[in-house]
């Protein structure tokens, strides 16, 4: 939560290639976009990039990425900066370039389907949604009654066999795997 033209001023001062943001808590979003802006402003070059506990690519992409025109790029985590960094200081200008025009394409993807998302949601009125409402006639209905009721505790179960069992989907999602 540094101001941005202390943020700026020291990058220019420092000499450095890239400026890194991170976000620990939800107004430093706000900054971040503030950074962008100002960059903009001064007709800086330099990457930005943006990571932390409160960031993400989408949010990279809809809100700070539009506000610059340098390259915008979100690092899920520190440990995955390298390759970026590497990325954005080759001296070879076209391997940075078509780096950096990659991101730029992934991400106007995204802001497009972003809006697509927040335009498609066609809500019902009420009153459709009540004649919609789920029916089930229960006397008629077949539910299986459980074997046993209560809790079943596994003790020292092989997690070879739990593992099948397991959705990693949300995880992977969150960790943008």
């Amino acid at each position: 939560m540094k101001p941005t033209e202390k943020i700026l001023d020291t990058a220019i001062q420092e000499k450095v290639d890239v400026i890194g943001l991170s976000g620990l808590i939800t107004p430093s979003l706000e900054v971040m976009v503030e950074v962008a802006k100002e960059m903009e402003r001064r007709k800086m070059n330099l990457p930005l990039m943006i990571g932390g506990a409160t960031t993400s690519r989408i949010h990279t992409a809809v809100k700070i990425a539009p506000h610059y025109s340098g390259a915008v790029i979100h690092v899920l985590d520190a440990s995955r900066s390298v390759p970026v960094v590497s990325n954005l200081v080759n001296q070879d200008d076209n391997v940075r370039k078509v780096f950096e025009e990659k991101i730029k394409t992934e991400y106007a993807k995204l802001r497009e389907d972003h809006l697509k998302k927040r335009e498609e949601k066609n809500y019902l009125s009420l009153e459709d949604a009540r004649k919609n409402k789920f029916k089930c006639d229960w006397r008629e209905a077949q539910i299986t009654v459980p074997k046993k009721h209560g809790v079943t505790v596994l003790e020292n179960y092989p997690l070879d066999i739990l593992r099948k069992y397991i959705d990693w989907t949300p995880f992977f999602q969150t960790w943008e795997m």
